[in-house]
């Protein structure tokens, strides 16, 4: 089944995608002059140094083809089966810090109507494993909050506060995160849809119980 969205997907992929060592390297792929040179009001020239945004896909001319060479090339790797304790000093943090995860996630919970249960019941997480989480004990890994914000229709600004929390943060240079914020920004929850975008990027390893 084909969604209208996919192309809003692509088009929001290459803008933000930023990993411009595959980039670079694509079959086609012009690279951008990247330095220039200005006249001062004095007549001196000077030159500087373009950002690194310039090399995006968005700005190619054959972009539909890159990204069509990338998406091939595309594999998940990012995955981990542990959930790391806390040490002694990291829980005491934990419980008394005033933007810790044991303390934003129960107030996501209540901002988004649900209960800690309801919000595993729609996760792949074991019930030991989930209260620990909850209780300060564990850390929550990346893709666990990226899938936590699909369940629960974060907005990407509580997403990002939640992975703040935990030191971690959005990477456009990795497909994962640069689909999953798609994703959030443009509020598409639809599981079909999800799935969809999900497939398209190659995107695994996430959490999300079957709707």
């Amino acid at each position: 089944m084909g969604f209208a969205f996919m192309e809003d997907l692509d088009g929001y992929f290459c803008e933000k995608y930023a990993n411009y060592d595959r980039l670079c390297v694509l079959k086609g792929y012009e690279m951008p002059k990247m330095q220039t040179t200005e006249r001062r009001e004095d007549g001196t020239d000077y030159s500087y140094t373009l950002p690194a945004s310039t090399m995006r896909l968005a700005l190619q001319r054959n972009r539909a083809q890159l990204l069509a060479e990338l998406k091939e090339k595309m594999w998940d790797s990012s995955f981990s089966f542990s959930f790391r304790p806390l040490g002694p000093v990291e829980r005491l943090k934990e419980k008394y810090g005033k933007d810790s995860f044991f303390k934003k996630l129960p107030a996501l919970f209540q901002k988004y109507g649900v209960t800690a249960g309801e919000a595993r019941a729609r996760l792949t997480v074991d019930e030991y494993t989930w209260n620990r989480i909850c209780k300060g004990i564990c850390r929550p890994t990346k893709n666990l909050i990226f899938s936590l914000a699909i369940a629960l229709r974060m907005s990407l600004e509580d997403a990002c506060q939640l992975l703040e929390c935990c030191q971690l943060a959005l990477d456009y240079a990795e497909v994962k995160d640069t689909v999953i914020a798609y994703l959030l920004s443009r509020n598409i929850f639809n599981p079909e849809m999800v799935r969809a975008a999900l497939e398209e990027y190659k995107v695994d390893n996430l959490f999300l119980a079957e709707a």
